[in-house]
């Protein structure tokens, strides 16, 4: 059988790791293009991974294509021509819609990292999922073509270590708290691991959260708690909304409370504290001498690029879940997580550990739909999906996983190894 050709879209740090790990993993696929908007950044990569992964005289192992991934005869004609049969969206959210509809009429399977936003919009209403990738179900149903909803790490991987605990470890499930903590440092006054528009906006809303089996609404950086994690060690942990509680809520049914926690210093909440103060992290243009400005994407233009903060880049992230429930009548309590050090992924592939431990989770996924070991021939979130093929191949493409039982009467800190 062929061996799918692969479209990676998306440039930024992610796309720069998943672009990297495709051709480490090169024989699991036919050939592999990176396609973006920026043609001077898709030259760099597409040199940068021929000279790490390559030898003299070696045939380009990545093809470039320059491509406006919103315009959707362009992803069309580009999904035709490359004669894609995967298209892992790396891209800003704002292009979901575009890449989603592109591989519905084209029969590419899709994968994504984070759900569809639109510009220039603040708060929308709960569940996040309904406004742009469900709507589409039905018709990659009808047409049996897979689409794999949020496979970064979170989302992503902390939504198949729930998968994980409900076949192996509880019977029932009480809680879930995903817990996010980068304890690097990037030597910059301020800056964001991510899109800076979609980040700002991510920190500035109220939190939407998962209680007592109904959707609540409570004010940012209201609840906080200390956690002790491993490798990283005491951190504060604020509650957010987050993009898996909307699909976990939906697929954990009877689970009572589903929360996310970051964590933040108190440099960076002081700073942002003081842009929001003024405006600057507002979604919702003013004008500024006749022209529509969006303060937060004036604020994207002049923060670092996410990308440039990977080199002198130290300390170490961990994500994971701390999830609780019953076990043959048994209350238990399990803490599931992987860690990633900044300097070693920057070793290995260039590029910081936020843009790493979201892009090894999608060419994980990607082996396992070019294997066919992963087909369930309509959209899906990952959680929907056996964890086992997934947790044991993730290891391979670069990130362990590990579990820890904990005491059910405790508080953090937890876990006792750190």
């Amino acid at each position: 059988m062929a061996k799918p050709n692969l479209l990676i879209v998306g440039a930024g740090g992610v796309g720069q790791v998943t672009a990297n790990k495709a051709v480490q993993f090169r024989d699991d696929f036919g050939s592999i293009t990176l396609a973006a908007r920026n043609e001077e950044k898709l030259a760099k990569i597409a040199a940068e991974i021929q000279t790490r992964w390559g030898q003299a005289g070696d045939a380009s192992f990545l093809d470039v294509r320059s491509v406006n991934a919103r315009d959707p005869a362009a992803m069309v004609d580009l999904i035709r021509d490359i004669d894609a049969k995967i298209v892992l969206n790396v891209a800003s959210s704002y292009c979901n819609a575009t890449i989603l509809d592109a591989c519905v009429e084209t029969g590419a399977q899709y994968l994504d990292t984070a759900l569809g936003e639109e510009e220039f919009i603040e708060d929308i209403k709960s569940p996040w999922y309904s406004y742009v990738e469900w709507p589409r179900r039905p018709k990659f149903a009808e047409r049996k073509v897979n689409a794999f909803l949020g496979m970064g790490f979170d989302p992503g991987v902390v939504n198949i270590f729930c998968a994980h605990a409900r076949k192996h470890l509880l019977d029932e499930i009480s809680s879930i708290d995903i817990i996010d903590v980068n304890a690097g440092s990037h030597g910059r006054y301020f800056a964001t691991n991510f899109d800076a528009d979609i980040n700002l906006r991510e920190v500035k809303e109220d939190v939407i959260t998962w209680r007592n089996g109904a959707w609540e609404t409570i004010p940012r950086h209201s609840e906080w708690m200390d956690v002790v994690l491993p490798q990283v060690g005491t951190h504060r942990v604020y509650s957010m909304g987050h993009d898996e509680i909307q699909s976990l809520a939906v697929n954990f049914p009877g689970t009572d409370r589903i929360t996310f926690w970051m964590g933040f210093g108190d440099h960076y909440l002081n700073v942002f504290n003081v842009l929001d103060k003024l405006g600057l992290t507002s979604s919702i243009p003013v004008t500024v001498d006749g022209v529509q400005v969006a303060p937060n994407r004036l604020m994207k233009a002049l923060l670092p690029d996410p990308a440039s903060l990977a080199e002198g880049y130290t300390g170490k992230i961990c994500i994971g879940v701390d999830i609780r429930g019953r076990k043959n009548g048994e209350e238990k309590r399990f803490f599931i997580w992987s860690n990633c050090d900044h300097e070693d992924n920057y070793r290995e592939v260039g590029s910081q550990s936020i843009s790493y431990s979201t892009g090894i989770p999608v060419i994980t996924a990607a082996r396992l739909m070019a294997s066919g070991a992963w087909n369930p021939q309509t959209m899906v979130h990952v959680e929907e999906m056996d964890p086992d093929p997934f947790l044991n191949l993730m290891p391979d493409v670069g990130i362990d996983w590990h579990v820890e039982e904990l005491p059910v009467d405790g508080s953090w800190p937890y876990p006792a190894k750190v």
